[in-house]
């Protein structure tokens, strides 16, 4: 769905609208405002302008929604639930390996808000009563804090990772991905970019190092993340 040119629910050739099923004109609203927010980084459209973009008609609007904070607290707890998936896959995906279960999770955030912009803005970015209203929203942060100290708990009693409160190690852990995960939301110039930025994995274990029981040297920390990129030699 791309907003901006035919209004989509309308034909290309007459015009005419087309119809929806009543579930399809529901996830229809849902998909079109997330892609108004992640274009505008804002939630700052009307119902009437939603279903315009959709081809029908205002009061269709109202069928599936009471108001426009309704939506939204729908779209919140959706992708709430969509993030949690995301860290069930990530973390299948890194097996049994207590730190790759750490790394794993931080894969999941990003790779969330890269692929959901407009969920990511509205839940993370948005401070509107929606968003504490959503219903799943503690529930689920409540379980994503728990996967992360359970895979923090787990490096600590396998000696990978200093003794501490896991939960003060979570807050700490968190601010990395989040913050790469703002900048690449917000189609931000990366500092360094010119010359090959950090990736988000790169990024991830060097937040880690200084709660390693067996840290990397620092040149060989410069030389594994920091090294100039070599010359090109037809440049």
């Amino acid at each position: 769905m791309r907003l901006g040119k035919k209004p989509v629910g309308l034909t290309q050739k007459t015009g005419k609208r087309v119809g929806y099923h009543h579930r399809d004109l529901r996830n229809a609203l849902q998909e079109a405002a997330l892609e108004l927010i992640a274009a505008r980084h804002s939630p700052d459209f009307s119902l009437r302008e939603l279903a315009a973009a959709l081809g029908v008609s205002h009061p269709a609007v109202y069928r599936h929604f009471a108001d426009k904070a309704a939506l939204l607290e729908a779209l919140a707890e959706r992708g709430f639930d969509r993030l949690r998936r995301y860290q069930e896959v990530e973390l299948a995906r890194a097996g049994a390996d207590a730190l790759e279960r750490l790394y794993a999770l931080d894969d999941a955030y990003i790779r969330f808000a890269e692929e959901n912009p407009g969920a990511f803005w509205l839940m993370f970015g948005n401070r509107g009563d929606e968003v504490s209203r959503a219903k799943s929203r503690e529930r689920i942060n409540a379980d994503a804090l728990k996967s992360l100290t359970d895979a923090i708990e787990r490096c600590q009693d396998e000696g990978l990772v200093i003794p501490g409160d896991p939960y003060r190690i979570a807050s700490y852990l968190v601010m990395a991905p989040h913050g790469y995960a703002c900048y690449s939301n917000q189609d931000r110039a990366m500092i360094g970019a010119a010359g090959g930025m950090l990736d988000h994995r790169a990024l991830a274990e060097i937040s880690l190092i200084p709660l390693l029981t067996n840290p990397p040297s620092p040149q060989e920390i410069a030389g594994r993340y920091f090294a100039a990129e070599p010359a090109d030699a037809n440049g």
